[in-house]
């Protein structure tokens, strides 16, 4: 949900005052231009140490080329880019996927996917992420009905980002330079279908697609052999005609091998078709552009969590405890969008503190300053960050 329609769905449940409501819709727009500037110098420091292993900077690959790069320095700084970019997408709300959850999809697929063998080994380092495990709905033709068109509720991932970079031996038939720090964001992806955005990945041909490569090629082969020892028991009492028709169905017999083959490759190239058809609407961003998109889901992430947890101080009639603002926040969620979420209230209140949004007491509990100044805080903040940077 946007930034604007959770404040409307909260500003909705007419808990306020029309004049508190104004007051909360200000304090939102200036919470929101803090944070974009709160999170800009983690922004630049981050884009300034992934530049030089960017696969997308043309200016740094030139020079590459040129310069003998060190692996050990090239591997130092892709970890300390991975360890960057992995707070801020926990800072987005994504989690990880474990290698047993990884490995654990190699080999299947969804009714939408292709099922592939993944060669872990090409990795120096491999994290996957996701955010948002839904149930979600897609449509399938049957195969008894293929002119219909079936709903279909299937266990998906609204957000995955894959952060990955080769060993300096991998040996593959896709380009991906082991110098280069590795992002994708992807949308929309089943769960079993995880596997599908490794690089490195072949396709695993179904014992249903090898038996109809194999069967008739077989049945053919056969006959064919049938056929040459016939042929071959009367060479001796025959003409030179008949040696003719011996070899043409030698060459027969290479054809259904040839066959076989070819079949072989054109089934494993339409599976890679149906990949690259899967994927094609699915890909969001790559390299540099995932690290501007996570930067800007984690403002967002910030500015719903202290949204939340303000409407809910401001809302209850006295100080609130931890433990309570973080069940009156969920149940809020609850009741206002219909979503089940874990609110991490830690976080959010030790950032209100830092911005002045609110106080804690010595009994532990927190009480929000009023709309009007707490968005006075919130510019005194951002008027001696300001300070700082000249």
């Amino acid at each position: 949900m946007a930034c604007d329609q959770l404040q409307q769905s909260l500003l909705d449940r007419d808990e306020l005052s029309a004049d508190q409501q104004a007051a909360v819709r200000h304090f939102g727009q200036t919470l929101s231009a803090v944070l974009h500037h709160y999170g800009r110098r983690g922004q630049a420091e981050l884009n300034r140490r992934y530049v030089g292993i960017d696969p997308d900077n043309e200016g740094v690959r030139a020079k590459n080329c040129e310069v003998e790069q060190d692996d050990a320095e090239i591997n130092a700084a892709a970890k300390d880019c991975t360890e960057r970019i992995r707070r801020v997408l926990r800072a987005a709300n994504y989690t990880p996927l474990s290698r047993e959850q990884i490995e654990s999809t190699v080999g299947i697929a969804s009714q939408w996917g292709v099922p592939l063998h993944v060669d872990f080994d090409v990795f120096t380092q491999l994290a996957v992420y996701t955010r948002g495990d839904i149930v979600g709905v897609r449509t399938l033709r049957p195969w008894h009905r293929p002119w219909l068109e079936v709903p279909v509720e299937v266990p998906v991932y609204q957000r995955v980002v894959v952060v990955y970079q080769l060993q300096q031996d991998a040996k593959s038939d896709w380009a991906a330079d082991p110098h280069h720090l590795h992002l994708r964001m992807f949308k929309n992806i089943p769960r079993l279908d995880v596997d599908m955005l490794l690089p490195g990945t072949r396709v695993k041909i179904s014992w249903l697609d090898r038996t109809k490569i194999v069967v008739p090629s077989l049945g053919g082969i056969g006959m064919t052999i049938w056929k040459i020892v016939r042929t071959a028991l009367l060479v001796a009492a025959l003409s030179l005609y008949t040696a003719a028709v011996l070899f043409g169905l030698i060459l027969a017999a290479l054809g259904y091998i040839v066959r076989s083959v070819m079949n072989y490759f054109q089934t494993r190239d339409r599976y890679m078709l149906n990949l690259t058809r899967s994927l094609y609407h699915q890909k969001l961003d790559s390299n540099a552009g995932v690290i501007y998109r996570l930067r800007e889901e984690a403002q967002q992430q910030r500015y719903s969590e202290i949204l939340l947890a303000y409407y809910a101080m401001l809302t209850n009639d006295e100080a609130i405890s931890r433990r309570r603002l973080k069940r009156r926040v969920e149940r809020i969620l609850r009741e206002t969008i219909d979503i089940e979420v874990a609110f991490d209230v830690s976080k959010t209140l030790e950032l209100m503190m830092l911005l002045g949004i609110c106080t804690q007491g010595p009994d532990e509990r927190y009480r929000p300053h009023r709309p009007a100044q707490a968005t006075e805080h919130l510019r005194a903040w951002w008027d001696a960050q300001s300070l700082e940077d000249d």
